[in-house]
This record gives C-alpha cells, structure tokens and sequence, in this order.
C-alpha cells in the first residue's frame, strides 16, 4: 500500500499537474510514505506512485529503450526467473516479447503501468486476482486512475451521482459483488485486466479466465491422493519461499486455524536460525479457547516474539470517519488500523505474512443456486424483511430488482454446471477478489502484506483436482496436517473478532453512534430510509427485552430442535432439505439479517455519504 495514481489524455492535451499532485497526496498516508514521479515528455501522461519503500526500493519508472518506455511496479513478481534480475526489466523483456499480453506470464501480486512513448500507448495491468485495487474514471478527455477512489473524487468532471445497484449490492452482501462503485461511472477494474490507453480512447483487454469459469477441466487420469498431497506441499512450501526473497523483518499473523500455521511450517523451514515474530489481534486476548488464546500457546512452545494488539470496538466508534476515509466502505467489517503502526514500532516487522487462501469450498448444506451463494454469504435484498421494515417503499422495490439484476450477472459469469464448481469459482471470485482483497489493502498503511496461499501456482494446481479434494479444503487441511503434526495439537473453537451484537448493546457510544448518525442527522442516504421504521427497529433491538442473550437462548433452542439429528448427517441432511424445499414451494424463504449487521451496513452508508460525497475537487487552472 498504497500504489500507482495517474492521468492519461486521450486528446493529447496536458494533464493538470495539480490535480495530479492532489491524486498523489491523497493516497500518501503517512508522512514518511515514499513518492516517484513521472510527467511524460508532451507533459499527456502522468504516473506517481506512493510506496512503504519495503518492496521495490528504488526509484521508478525504470527506463527501457533508451529511455523511451518507462516501467512502474507497485507490488511483487514471484517468476522464478526474477531471483536474481531486475522484476522491471523483466516485466519489459515479456512487454517487447509479448506487448499487450505480457501479463498473462507474471506471477505476483502487482499493479503495473507502462508508458511506451515511441508508441504513444499507455497500458496499465492488475494481477489474476486483483489482489491491490485498481479504480478509473474516463471523463472522455482523460483516463484517471488510483488504488482508491479518494484520489480520483478529486476530479471536477467525476459527478457525484449515486450507483443505486452499488447501494443495493452493499445492502444485501455487505461488499460490492461486481466492479461497480456507490458513484456511477467510477469503476473498480476486475482482475487479470490490461488497459490499454491511446490518443482514441481506453481499451479493456482480459488475459485470464479461471479455469472453473467454464467447468471442471481435470488433467488427465485421476492420480492418488498422496501423489497430490505431495505435489501440494512442494507448492506451499515454493510459495512462501518465494515471499521470503527479501532482508526485511516478516511477521506471521497466527490464529488457531490451518491457514497460519501452514504458512508458519513453511516459514521456520526456511528461515528456522532467524528471530520468529508472530501477531494476534482481536477484540479480547483471554476468550477460551479462541484464535488467540491457541495462537499464545503455541508462539510461546516456539520461543517466539509474540504479541497481541487489542482491537476494540470503542475504538472503531472514537475513529468510525477515519475508518470510512480510509477503507472507502467498501465492506462492512468495521475496524481501527492504528494497530499495524505499532506492530512496525513495537516488533520492527515490515511485511506480515497471511493466510488468504483458496483451497475450495467448505461443504455446506448446498442443493440449488440459491443455498450455493446463501453458502458463500450472498443473501438476496428481497429475502430479507429487516430492509422492507427500514427502507421506503418505492426504494425497497428498486433495491430488490437491482439486487436481482446483480445476482443474474453474478451467476451468469460461471457457464459450469457441476453446482460445487460453481460455488468454488464463486468463493474464488467474489471472496477473494471482492471481499478480502480491500480488506488487505486497508490494513497495510504501515506494512507489506503477503499472501502466499494464493500463489498462481497452487490456484492452478487446485483448478485440476477431483473435487472430492477441495471440498472441506480436504486435500490442503491433510497435507498441511502430515508436513506439521508439532504445530497442530490444538484447534481453536472460536475466534477473536468484535462481537458486534454485544457491542452494540453494552456500549453506550456506540448506540449514540446508531442514533446521531441514522436517525438525527441526515443527508443524500436519508432520502432512502423510513425514518420512523428504523427508529423502530433501532429502539426494539437495544431494549432490554430483546437483549443479546434472549436471542442467542432462542437460537439456541432452534439448533437443538436439529441435535439428534445431527448424530446422524444423513438425517440431519434430510430434515435441512426438506424444510428447505417446503419452504421454498411455499414462497417463504428467508435470509434473515442479524440487526447489529444491518446496523453497521447502514451506518457505513450513512458516514461514507457525509465523507465523500461533498469531498473536495481541484479546480486550479491546468
């Protein structure tokens, strides 16, 4: 973080170097955040980009061709070919070789711009998975574009028209599930993208499908179950070996899970003779049995320096605006990021490693299109009468059928049949893509994150095995579990987030913040919401009545009613389909939407509309 900004003229005119500037500083949030800057000779093109001065060091562009193509990298090359070389030349070697498509044979994790002036050409590329965000905004004069939208607010020409399907789309996912933004015209670019910028115009040109976007394509006769395991652990362990190509001090985020302790197996085989570093953080550090609590044990039996940053939802209250500026809304999870400063300070770590990852999908009770994306967390807008009780009802409607219109795009961007791959191509490229990519940019102000288990090389690895081997991620949790019995005596039972549904009863402030924010105060969302329904919703919500632990003794009655059930899966299947199907006959399905979710959805709303959308333009003189 934070990345490449620019402005590219499609009618050969000079950018505005203040603006230019401005874009700069908006993304610079800290003081000692490094900058390189590039102003094309005909003053048509400009590039800056902001970096941590961790990772590429040096200045930029890199000139190729005696000087007449310049190269920017935000972000890290994992080819092997780039140990020992220069990943910028290496990128220019694959752009003269391949032009366009030279992306299509990085591996990495990368926004890259290249300025070819002999050319006039301009092409700027994210990675497969769009692991650093990528916005733009095309005014018909000039292409704009930023690793967030601050920056690109900043242009006078964007309007600040409200997305109505992006607000639904936020409404019932709490992320945005396509690459539309809450303002219309400003767009987040998908993955495995080249723009391609010229004197007439932009042009999109993908160079990566995931395989399960047209169906499962297993190579060749199905092998052995250890044959893959093999081939699995020589990957992770290649994988973090590659991230580990550096002096820097690297931290490991450990929880109680498979994923950390996967990527800190990996780790001590590399760099076993070297200081360990490991962090937890969460709302509370002593919760039985939790992330935590196992992550302590467990850094402490391995001499580590480990260190637990609290993370509390007061916290998230006394900064809720800088959290909005910051993470832009682009999901509901409601954070403070102070934290990762003092990781830096307190641990001198610069990179974190973490454990993102796509080994398939966890088998949940899945028997059409509807409990595969209710599986992954996609509700539908319509399913949901919380909104119907707080919306108008004229906006209600038309949330719903921008909600429906965005769940048919969704489900027609995988042609597979098999309803498993589909969901794996899903959780693939909505949550991985959509959902916890931005949630790893916004924590890394003060550190370099990387994530080794999406290495392009385990994703094509698991895009060819048999299903029955990423379902549970049953392949990755017995490899990982036989290359790392020592790290692998204790589980954890629960984890360590805020438990925003206690929170908001028991915090005074934050109940204030609900108020203020979404009833007393008003601005462009207000015109959306019963006011009277939500103040109704609010107040039955915090009254004593309906306090936390009656709805929690109620859902635990309801998931007794299935325990003896559950003795027996096969019956606990039955029964679950069933009552699924009955209900579904009868036109009453329901996704219902815990209150304090819907409550931070609609303040995150509300807040990023008092933020952004009077937020400052230039308007100097070019």
């Amino acid at each position: 973080m934070p990345g490449l900004v620019g402005i590219v003229s499609t009618r050969g005119e000079k950018v505005n170097l203040d603006l230019m500037q401005a874009m700069r500083n908006a993304i610079r949030h800290r003081d000692w955040h490094k900058m390189d800057d590039y102003v094309s000779p005909k003053g048509t093109v400009a590039v800056s980009r902001v970096h941590l001065g961790i990772i590429n060091e040096g200045r930029q562009p890199y000139s190729a061709r005696n000087g007449r193509v310049k190269i920017f990298l935000h972000g890290e090359i994992y080819n092997d070919q780039v140990v020992n070389s220069n990943p910028l030349d290496f990128i220019y070697q694959l752009y003269e070789k391949s032009g366009m498509g030279f992306a299509s044979s990085l591996n990495g994790s990368f926004v890259i711009a290249i300025v070819d002036e002999e050319e006039d050409i301009v092409l700027i590329a994210n990675d497969r998975i769009a692991s650093k965000p990528l916005f733009c905004f095309d005014d018909g004069r000039a292409i704009y574009f930023g690793p967030e939208m601050k920056s690109l607010f900043l242009t006078p020409t964007l309007k600040r028209n409200l997305k109505l399907a992006a607000v639904a789309d936020l409404l019932a996912n709490g992320y945005f599930t396509r690459e539309h933004t809450l303002i219309e015209n400003l767009e987040a670019v998908d993955n495995a993208t080249v723009l391609r910028i010229t004197a007439g115009g932009v042009a999109r040109h993908r160079y990566w499908e995931h395989p399960f976007t047209y169906g499962f394509q297993q190579e060749g006769k199905e092998r052995s179950q250890r044959h893959y395991q093999e081939k699995l652990g020589e990957l992770l362990r290649k994988a973090v070996s590659r991230r580990l190509r550096t002096d820097h001090t690297c931290g490991i985020l450990l929880s109680g899970g498979y994923d950390s302790r996967g990527i800190l197996g990996c780790y001590l085989g590399e760099r076993d003779n070297q200081e360990l570093h490991t962090i937890s953080w969460g709302w509370k550090e002593d919760i039985p049995s939790s992330d935590c609590v196992v992550a302590r044990r467990l850094a402490q039996k391995l001499g580590a320096d480990h260190r637990f940053y609290k993370r509390p939802a007061e916290e998230v209250v006394d900064g809720f605006r800088d959290f909005i500026l910051l993470g832009e809304g682009l999901t509901d999870e409601a954070a403070s990021y102070g934290v990762f400063d003092r990781i830096r300070e307190q641990q001198g770590v610069e990179i974190v490693l973490r454990g993102d990852e796509f080994f398939g999908s966890l088998s949940h009770l899945v028997y059409d299109e509807h409990t595969m994306l209710r599986s992954l967390g996609l509700r539908l807008l319509r399913n949901m009468s919380e909104y119907q009780r707080v919306l108008k009802p004229s906006y209600y409607q038309t949330f719903c059928e921008l909600d429906a219109e965005t769940r048919r795009y969704i489900s027609s961007q995988c042609s597979a049949t098999h309803l498993r791959v589909r969901k794996d191509f899903f959780e693939a490229n909505l949550l991985v893509q959509h959902y916890l990519n931005p949630l790893n940019y916004i924590k890394t102000s003060a550190l370099e994150s990387f994530t080794p288990w999406l290495d392009y090389d385990i994703w094509d690895f698991m895009s060819t095995l048999p299903v029955k081997y990423r379902l549970d991620r049953f392949l990755y949790r017995k490899t990982v579990l036989e290359m790392f019995p020592e790290l692998f005596e204790e589980f954890a039972q629960t984890g360590n987030g805020i438990d925003w549904a206690d929170s908001f009863k028991n915090i005074p402030a934050l109940q204030r913040l609900a108020y203020r924010e979404l009833i007393e105060e008003q601005n462009i969302f207000s015109e959306f919401m019963d006011i009277d329904g939500l103040k109704t919703e609010l107040d039955a919500f915090f009254a004593p009545s309906n306090s936390v632990g009656s709805q929690r003794l109620k859902a635990k009655v309801k998931t007794n009613a299935f325990k003896l059930l559950q003795l027996s899966s096969a019956a606990y299947d039955f029964a679950h389909k069933s009552v699924y199907h009955i209900r579904k006959w009868r036109g009453r399905i329901r996704d219902p939407l815990p209150p304090e979710r819907l409550i931070m959805r609609l303040l995150i709303l509300k807040v990023w509309g008092d933020v952004f959308v009077n937020y400052p333009v230039v308007t100097t003189s070019k």
